[in-house]
């Protein structure tokens, strides 16, 4: 029987929640699709989970390697990926029964080449919330023309809620960047969406993505706003080729670049962080003087009043709001 999907799942320390994941796949109303778990140096149970399920089930395989970081894992997957179309799932992350039945009928049915659907957001403490494309109130087919330049900031943001004809990802070599450490998801997704002819949006929550408070996204950064600028970089690539280097797009983009900067002093106060009180307000200093955030502020205005302290060098009132912030989101 022919592969209809190939799902990528990226392991690294993941035994806590790894059979979670793998059972919500298992449980999949579509029967036909072949799961790759990439090992990614895990020193954890999670490469004995791996090959457990694997001997039990001949739609699992797993490949074993050192750690390169989830880009290079998810590449990896696309050298082994059998199916008509790709998906992925995040380890510490579950999929709902119908998730791929649902759109893969939706890509077959609209002939797109990519399906993208909407999430769930479960904190540890059993809250949820819906991850949503707020400027779409209903599901629609987008052809690439559609996507203008407010819409794509919000579409291309994950890609663990699409699923991706796998002849667009070989024949356009996408990839995903590796030594990137932010945005990697929505960097692949510029280019997919560039490249692509028609995308499907589906208005309904089958991805519950597990916030939990050892996820990266609540980890101290030393390196952050540098990460940032990194990510900012391969973004403008990104547009540059997949999207002809239009100017709407890329000025639109300078406002990720300008959240992504002041999540930098966010997490520079995070109560993980191992700067001190000097470090900490030297850090936000060095931001408030890169020349390359202080254009993008003056070009698009964003920011509110953190970008117009950032303009000002109010140091003591950005660090004010990062501990309030921090505060209320308890990080």
């Amino acid at each position: 029987m022919e592969t209809t999907i190939s799902i990528i799942v990226p392991v690294y320390n993941g035994e806590k929640f790894l059979r979670k994941c793998i059972d919500s796949i298992q449980n999949q109303t579509l029967k036909n699709w072949q799961l790759l778990l990439i090992d990614d140096g895990s020193t954890d149970g999670s490469p004995q989970i791996c090959d457990e399920y694997a001997a039990r089930d001949g739609r699992i395989q797993v490949i074993h390697k050192s750690n390169g970081g989830v880009s290079a894992a998810r590449n990896d997957g696309f050298k082994l990926a059998q199916g008509t179309y790709i998906g992925f799932v995040d380890a510490d992350d579950w999929i709902l029964p119908d998730m791929y039945g649902k759109l893969v009928n939706q890509a077959e049915q609209n002939h797109a080449d990519i399906v993208m659907c909407d999430a769930k957001t479960v904190y540890a403490d059993g809250r949820e919330e819906l991850d949503t494309i707020k400027q779409l109130s209903q599901s629609v087919m987008l052809e690439r023309s559609d996507l203008r330049p407010e819409l794509l900031l919000e579409l291309a943001g994950a890609t663990w809620r699409c699923i991706y004809r796998s002849d667009l990802i070989h024949e356009s070599t996408l990839q995903y960047p590796v030594g990137i450490h932010f945005s990697e998801d929505r960097i692949f997704n510029l280019y997919a969406m560039g490249y692509c002819a028609k995308l499907y949006y589906l208005k309904e929550a089958y991805y519950m993505r597990f916030m939990n408070d050892e996820s990266a996204v609540h980890r101290f950064h030393p390196d952050y706003f540098e990460r940032v600028k990194n990510a900012h970089k391969a973004t403008q690539r990104a547009l540059d080729l997949a999207w002809g280097g239009d100017k709407e797009y890329k000025r639109a983009y300078l406002q990720q670049f300008i959240s992504g900067a002041i999540a930098a002093i966010n997490n520079y106060y995070y109560r993980t962080s191992t700067f001190s009180g000097p470090e900490k307000r030297l850090a936000v200093k060095k931001l408030c003087e890169d020349e390359s955030l202080r254009a993008a502020i003056r070009e698009t205005g964003y920011g509110g009043i953190r970008g117009k302290c950032i303009m000002a060098s109010r140091l003591w009132l950005l660090e004010l709001c990062a501990r309030i912030l921090n505060w209320k989101y308890k990080r």
